[in-house]
């Protein structure tokens, strides 16, 4: 936990139980708006007709799935659970004895495995088609200050998910760009 996580963190939860709606909207977000984009990742991906260069288009598509696939890997199933079982940081509900607006387990926070999650997919979908992806970059971060808010995570959790699914796609990015694959 950062200095000021618990100042920031503070604020943000301090946001919750002021209205119904707003509580149901952050909660919605925390929870849900993760598999619209997964969603809108697949919908992009296989109705994309005009990928540009001599490629057929089943081709593109494998490429850029396996780019997303392959750095969704790397980002959550390995330098997450490595960095999150070397600082075992405590969720915001533990460590402050707040209430979580959302059911959570009480395993370790550092980093946000939801953003390490999205950044290498909604990155990967910002090569394919920019405007989307920068919809879905909104709508992640969007995401990540829900979890804040709803008590499931400091704020430096969701910049370390993001931090480490940034460097994880451009890792395996590097890797692909090098090898010809994209």
């Amino acid at each position: 936990m950062l200095p000021l996580d618990k100042e920031l963190f503070s604020f943000l939860y301090g946001l919750t139980g002021q209205s119904r709606v707003l509580d149901w909207l952050f909660i919605f977000f925390a929870k849900y708006l993760f598999w619209f984009i997964i969603i809108w990742f697949f919908w992009v991906i296989f109705t994309k007709k005009d990928w540009g260069g001599i490629l057929p288009v089943w081709k593109n598509r494998f490429q850029y799935l396996s780019l997303a696939f392959i750095s969704f890997v790397v980002s959550r199933g390995i330098v997450t659970n490595i960095i999150d079982n070397l600082l075992q940081s405590p969720r915001p509900f533990t460590a402050l004895g707040v209430e979580a607006l959302i059911n959570h387990t009480n395993v370790n926070s550092f980093p946000s495995g939801h953003m390490a999650s999205l950044i290498p997919i909604v990155l990967t979908l910002m090569i394919v088609k920019k405007r989307s992806g920068i919809w879905m970059l909104i709508a992640t971060l969007a995401i990540g200050l829900a979890r804040v808010i709803t008590g499931v995570h400091w704020p430096s959790d969701i910049l370390g998910g993001i931090v480490v699914g940034v460097l994880s796609f451009s890792a395996v990015y590097f890797i692909f760009r090098k090898q010809k694959l994209i």
